[in-house]
């Protein structure tokens, strides 16, 4: 064999590995590019495990920065005894950590603590010299967590809504540090002291953490004002919520007869009860990290998440807040992110309302855009400004939609709200879509449901008859009951009739009445069927329907069952485990337990983790000693895994001949970095605000710097101080890579230009005014940029690296 086929052990290890090779006897003897592809998997999997570790870790922080403290305020509703002058109290719970500050500390190094491990585990390793792989992991994990994880953020967001920074002093204080740390990096190697990072220096980076921790936290407190505000504490106050979780049958059955009397099926109704009852609070960005970390290790999931929030009050917004509780402020907004017209219809009107302050004049310009639909074929270009009086909330804008003999399918057309007056802010649904249902067919019919269930004391079943694809001309289609269980005279009174749909009606609704009686009975059960279609309509998949009949008791049992179902789906959103017995369970089960509804996807996941979830099962729980004990074991475990990472890493760029600086920015950045991806991702699509989002993002990029490089240097620094004479050159610590400088200005670069795109999307109305969202194709544009100077970023480095360009 070949040395070209070789790597040799002496090879490996003067490159500055700790663990690995394991078996540098016969490793040096393997075929290079099969011993390459090995080590490729094997890194894949030590990312697996160290993301597993990462999320317990996280779980710990959660559970210490969410703990609480009871105090008293004055009662809003003081007793109405008029001779009782004794002051009354509410007592609340607050968080006892500040968010900003949790954010910045402990959450910021959860979701850095691989990054920052490496780099002081590579210094250290390699008797205090420096390294590649750690300062350009870090520099390299900056870049996308600000580049890549902002363009998905920014695109994700659902078709007209968007997403804001609300805490948007904090976010500047930290947008800020997260340029100033890499031009400060820049300043160190390349100016100051070319080359050498001395004492000083090192003592500097390291007490920036404390700095940006403090300012972050005073423009958190608005410390520059006169006048302080308590918007921030209040923010933190879990008091009638905290009871308001726990899925009690009164919230259940809220939930599930809205408007009617009729029960959904227990599972569907326990899921949209635990998702209101999750719409009601903030989560933090732990939160979100271990519940998308769950799902994408084969774990318990959260289906009912990601799907759009309905808003049922859209017609009931007068003297109603606006979404971010500021009343000085009007907010405009459509009534709905979607509406739908039929094609004959000839005009639609969208609802625009208005919330906040009502006690002024407030205009906004609208336009119309094409999506699939095209303006002057499909429906009328217009464009204009809308006009609000003082006390108005709710306008319409009515747009023509243009009638042919032509059968399409359904198209759509976009209409945004922008250019806001004075006083005057777009809310989240700035953009609405439009759908044009066809109307040059009959139809296809079919029940809206394959089942119904209802009280037998509600005197009426509803079915609802839809038409789809069309609803062209008169038809007609014959229902019909049939017994099952129940039986027609007694349980309720059979059917045989025909329904009539008009030219251009696409529902009906039919009535069944139901007997009420006092005798106890089981549930009883009929079926409705659908036949004879006129008129060339057909019928479609859902021709039959279930109607089951409850006893009223059953009924209340059923209530409690999905109270109870409520309260297990929010048991399995409570993050870390009080037991052992627990996470052992948990690491066990594929899909949290649930099988029945697990996917392939899950089975394999579950596959390739089950011996790092059965592992760090062992790692005490989260609830135990306050959360701390479950902190050091897991931040420990962190170290050692990231410690083997490294070699892995090192030795791979050996074999394939990769430097170590290309390694740091691609494979292990990559690697590293993943998981915050998704947990932006869903805190983007679920969240009122962009802050979960996004606004973490800059402060981690900075403490990335001020402990990932802060930490090690001032170890180096101090060892070569104390250990070496100052004549003697070891005395130095002298940086050997001689790219970071180039890498470091590439980000810095890219960091201002995204963060200016950030700014004039939050100030421009064609972008609605929002960090997130919005416009579909400024949102597009602005993901594109963002993708485009990673990419520049990725290749421009490496390029620089193998000294194929210079500058």
């Amino acid at each position: 064999m070949s040395s070209d086929d070789t790597v040799s052990y002496v090879d490996i290890y003067s490159n500055g590995t700790l663990l690995l090779p394991l078996f540098e006897a016969t490793e040096s003897q393997w075929n290079r590019y099969g011993r390459a592809f090995a080590y490729f998997l094997g890194l894949m999997y030590m990312f697996l495990g160290v993301n597993i570790i990462a999320d317990v870790f996280m779980a710990s922080i959660e559970v210490i920065t969410s703990k609480t403290k009871k105090i008293k305020i004055a009662s809003a509703n003081q007793n109405s005894d008029e001779n009782d002058n004794s002051p009354h109290y509410d007592t609340i719970e607050v968080k006892i950590w500040n968010d900003t500050v949790s954010n910045l500390t402990l959450m910021a190094l959860g979701s850095s603590a691989p990054e920052i491990l490496l780099s002081i585990i590579e210094i250290v390793g390699n008797n205090f010299e420096p390294g590649e792989l750690g300062p350009g992991t870090i520099v390299g994990s900056a870049s996308f967590n600000l580049l890549v994880i902002t363009a998905i953020c920014i695109y994700c967001i659902p078709v007209g809504e968007s997403r804001r920074i609300k805490e948007i002093n904090v976010f500047a204080v930290t947008s800020f540090f997260a340029v100033f740390a890499y031009i400060w990096l820049y300043l160190v190697i390349e100016v100051i002291t070319p080359g050498v990072v001395q004492i000083w220096e090192s003592v500097v980076t390291f007490l920036f953490f404390p700095l940006i921790v403090i300012l972050a936290y005073a423009a958190d407190k608005n410390f520059w004002r006169k006048q302080m505000e308590m918007d921030g504490d209040w923010n933190q106050m879990q008091d009638v919520f905290a009871k308001n979780k726990t899925g009690s049958e009164e919230d259940v059955r809220h939930i599930i007869e809205m408007g009617k009397k009729q029960l959904k099926d227990p599972k569907e109704a326990a899921d949209m009860a635990t998702a209101e009852m999750l719409r009601r609070t903030h989560h933090s960005r732990a939160w979100y990290r271990v519940i998308a970390g769950r799902a994408n290790k084969g774990g318990s999931k959260v289906p009912f998440y990601n799907k759009p929030k309905e808003d049922e009050n859209a017609g009931e917004q007068d003297n109603l807040p606006s979404r971010n509780g500021d009343m000085t402020v009007s907010r405009i907004e459509f009534s709905a992110a979607a509406y739908s017209c039929m094609e004959n219809e000839g005009t639609i009107k969208l609802g625009v309302v208005r919330t906040g302050n009502l006690k002024c004049k407030s205009t906004v310009s609208f336009e119309t855009s094409d999506g699939t639909a095209n303006a002057g074929e499909d429906y009328v270009a217009k464009s204009g400004v809308i006009e609000f009086e003082e006390g108005e909330y709710v306008k319409s804008i009515e747009i023509e939609i243009i009638d042919d003999d032509v059968w399409e399918e359904t198209e759509t057309f976009f209409v945004r709200l922008f250019n806001p007056s004075r006083g005057t802010e777009m809310d989240k649904i700035c953009v609405t879509q439009v759908s044009i249902i066809n109307d040059d067919e009959p139809g296809i019919l079919q029940f809206q449901k394959p089942s119904y269930l209802y009280k037998e004391s509600a005197g009426v079943a509803e079915l609802i008859i839809e038409r789809n694809d069309g609803c062209d001309g008169r038809i007609t289609v014959r229902y019909k009951t049939k017994d099952i269980t129940a039986i027609a005279g007694k349980d309720y009174e059979g059917r045989d009739e025909e329904v009539e749909f008009t030219h251009g009606e696409v529902t009906k609704t039919i009535q069944i009445p139901l007997i009420d009686d006092d005798v106890f009975n089981e549930d009883k059960i009929f079926e409705v069927l659908l036949s004879e279609p006129t008129a060339g309509s057909t019928l479609g998949k859902t021709k039959c329907t279930i109607v089951t009949i409850l006893n009223d008791d059953d009924y209340q049992t059923l209530i409690t069952r999905v109270a109870n179902l409520t309260s297990v789906n929010l048991d399995k959103l409570v993050i870390g485990k009080e037991s052992w017995q627990q996470q052992f369970q948990e690491a066990l089960s594929v899909n949290g337990g649930n099988i029945e509804d697990a996917e392939t996807i899950d089975f394999v996941l579950h596959f390739l983790t089950f011996g790092w979830k059965v592992m760090f099962a062992c790692v005490p729980p989260a609830h135990m000693a306050g959360g701390w004990l479950c902190f050091s074991v897991a931040l420990g475990c962190i170290a050692i895994v990231t410690a083997v990472i490294g070699d892995m890493a090192t030795v791979l760029g050996l074999l394939i001949g990769l430097k170590d600086s290309v390694t740091a920015i691609t494979l292990v950045a990559l690697g590293t970095s993943l998981p915050d991806t998704f947990a932006s991702k869903v805190a983007a699509m679920n969240e009122d605000t962009a802050d979960a989002a996004i606004g973490n993002i800059t402060g981690s990029n900075s403490v990335n710097v001020f402990l990932g490089l802060g930490i090690p240097w001032l170890i180096a620094t101090i060892y070569k101080a104390l250990y070496y004479n100052a004549d003697d050159t070891r005395s130095k610590f002298i940086i050997t890579d001689k790219s970071m400088p180039f890498t470091i200005a590439l980000y810095s670069i890219a960091a201002i230009i995204t963060l200016l795109l950030l700014t004039w999307r939050r100030y421009s109305v064609s972008a609605g005014k929002a960090e997130l969202g919005g416009d579909p194709k400024i949102k597009m544009i602005s993901s594109g940029i963002c993708v485009t100077l990673w990419l520049i970023y990725l290749i421009c480095a490496s390029l620089y690296a193998y000294e194929i360009i210079e500058f």
